[in-house]
């Protein structure tokens, strides 16, 4: 998820859980610094593109990561609070600084799991990327609810209500993450059945959510010939999609950028879901590009995602260098009013 909404979840845990002990702008500000803490791994792009890839949503967003760096953050924030003779630092509160973070950094891999991006819970005893897919990585009705909690019982004065506010926001945000969970379900049996009534004998159906609401999927599904299909389906008002037929090329060039090192690194990030696409040009030489294809806009070739990786095969069949891209997007802001139009129901 992005930035900002995990720093308001964190804060949000902070006010319902310690906000009555550490008084309110404590627990607030601290809670949103927790929150924010494990994407520090932002900071692994510094070793160039395909570190962040490797590293981004590893060690920091571990299950243990929590745990053990925030009763660490914990102890040392109250040692500050009591080194300088502040309330925050009586010896009865060390407990709730500990809680505090605790909660904080570890609600922020268990938000990111429920996106589609792929989180490493088990690093770093094991690169097992875990997505389940329930809601897009920006989600407006996500991160509103949060705000709207913070800015109730903002004093230490009404902390009663604020606490209720910031428990609610985060009973009926959870819910929210079920129910993408619960639709994203339904979205792949809609899309399976869609498919057999066409006489389509598929193998996998995979649905992914899209960006800024909760009811529009992107169904990629593979049939028993290797053909890849991507349609968009509301679960809102459901539509039978218009699928978008791709045959990925069986080409040698295509294999050898797939074993690559940086190649077989694509399929671990995509979790597998990758679509190869090659362009010969008139000298004789071919670029073979991979691209993810659990992100995509509508109206794009089904093998169009957001990035990938390419390379450039000389005639004489040499591999020039692999390297990542970003796709460009023409008419993006005409797209994204079209996630809400499908939503909605549109064809999409």
């Amino acid at each position: 998820m992005d930035g900002i909404t995990q720093a308001l979840l964190g804060a949000t845990v902070g006010k319902a859980c310690c906000g009555h002990k550490l008084g309110h702008k404590r627990a607030v500000w601290w809670g949103a610094v927790g929150g924010i803490i494990p994407d520090f791994d932002i900071l692994a792009r510094v070793g160039g593109e395909w570190a962040s890839m490797v590293h981004h949503r590893g060690v920091t967003h571990s299950l243990w990561f929590g745990p053990l760096v925030g009763s660490a953050l914990g102890y040392a924030v109250w040692r500050r609070y009591r080194a300088k003779e502040d309330p925050g630092g009586q010896p009865g509160l060390l407990r709730w600084w500990v809680l505090l973070f605790v909660l904080a950094i570890f609600t922020h891999p268990l938000l990111d799991l429920f996106t589609t991006y792929g989180t490493q819970l088990l690093a770093p005893f094991s690169r097992q990327r875990y997505a389940i897919n329930g809601v897009g990585i920006v989600d407006l009705f996500y991160t509103v609810p949060l705000i709207i909690a913070l800015r109730v019982g903002r004093g230490d004065a009404d902390m009663r209500r604020g606490r209720r506010a910031a428990t609610i926001a985060l009973a009926a945000t959870t819910a929210y993450l079920f129910v993408g969970v619960w639709l994203n379900h339904r979205a792949e049996g809609l899309a399976a059945r869609d498919l057999a009534r066409r006489g389509v004998k598929v193998t996998k159906v995979d649905a992914y959510p899209t960006l800024l609401q909760l009811f529009l999927r992107r169904v990629v599904a593979r049939d028993d010939k290797g053909a890849l299909r991507v349609g968009y389906l509301s679960t809102l008002a459901p539509q039978p999609p218009r699928w978008r037929r791709f045959e990925p090329p069986k080409d040698a060039l295509v294999e050898r950028l797939r074993a690559a090192p940086r190649g077989k690194l694509l399929y671990w990030f995509a979790m597998g879901q990758v679509a190869p696409h090659l362009v010969r040009d008139s000298k004789g030489n071919v670029v073979v590009e991979l691209d993810d294809v659990r992100y995509g806009l509508p109206g794009t070739a089904p093998w169009r995602g957001f990035w990938g990786v390419r390379a450039r095969f000389n005639k004489d069949g040499s591999m020039g260098e692999v390297v990542r891209f970003r796709r460009g997007f023409s008419g993006a802001g005409k797209a994204f009013v079209d996630l809400f139009r499908g939503a909605l129901g549109a064809r999409l």
